[in-house]
């Protein structure tokens, strides 16, 4: 049985990584999705693999409110209504606060935090206006809650998402809107490849995951599936770690492998 079979879903920053798997999986389980990403070319391969039946998209940038304004009629004028919602788009970056320009902090927290509260924002208006609950969920991080070296920017932000997650589940609960989050460790993605390709990196996050490995795309993907769906009627406000245990025990000390000195744009760190 399809388990989203007749519901329609949002997915930012789902033209790859994570988000590509959450669109992929969804649509696999009877969900229509509309897709937003900076990358056109990744949305409209996405819609090229899916078809136009089951997936739609634009190319936004999650801090214009006018354009998340438009992704969230695009969805409800393309299929009729919203369900779910999976505010996934993030980016990261990398230098040591005494050095970290405000560009770049303003970036990392725009697009990770400002733009993961707009998409709630209009998400919810709209849930609410049906009437009928739905669920959202957020895209944290293990930083969310884990410190590391040279993620000032990132790690306030995630857990700036970590807690904007709770907060809405308290005010939308009357509402019938569930609101969770997940946060990933190191999964293998795109976004995630600069710091994988370091010498040396990955093994120490691996060393630093009991289960002794990174992740994939499709295994959060499958978590954000379970608090999408019926299953987890229930659950609202939680954070939920897919870091094979990595939050049990400690960051890699990056500057060790980046140097202290370094500014670099790794992109997402999922």
């Amino acid at each position: 049985m399809e388990v989203l079979a007749g519901t329609v879903a949002i997915v930012t920053g789902g033209a790859s990584g994570i988000g590509r798997a959450t669109v992929e999986l969804f649509v696999a389980e009877g969900a229509r999705v509309v897709v937003g990403d900076v990358d056109g070319d990744g949305v409209g391969a996405l819609i090229g693999q899916l078809g136009h039946n089951a997936v739609d998209g634009t190319v936004i940038d999650v801090r214009d409110e006018a354009a998340v304004e438009r992704l969230v009629a695009l969805a409800v004028r393309r299929f009729g209504r919203l369900d779910v919602a999976v505010n996934n788009a993030g980016v990261g970056g990398f230098a040591p606060i005494q050095a970290y320009p405000l560009a770049d902090w303003e970036r990392v927290v725009g697009v990770s935090l400002t733009g993961t509260f707009l998409c709630l924002k209009h998400e919810a208006a709209r849930l609410i206006a049906q009437g009928t609950g739905g669920s959202v969920i957020n895209v944290a991080s293990l930083n969310a809650f884990q410190a590391a070296e040279g993620f000032a920017a990132y790690c306030a932000a995630k857990a700036g998402v970590a807690m904007l997650t709770r907060v809405a589940a308290l005010e939308l609960g009357r509402h019938g809107i569930r609101v969770n989050a997940v946060a990933p460790g190191l999964i293998h993605t795109p976004a995630t490849a600069a710091l994988t390709a370091v010498p040396g990196l990955e093994e120490a996050f691996v060393a630093e995951a009991p289960l002794g490995r990174a992740g994939q795309p499709e295994e959060v993907a499958r978590l954000v599936l379970y608090l999408a769906s019926a299953a987890s009627s229930l659950m609202t406000g939680q954070v939920l770690g897919v870091d094979g245990g990595a939050s049990l025990k400690k960051y890699p000390e990056l500057f060790g492998f980046l140097g202290s000195g370094a500014r670099a744009e790794p992109g997402s760190q999922r």
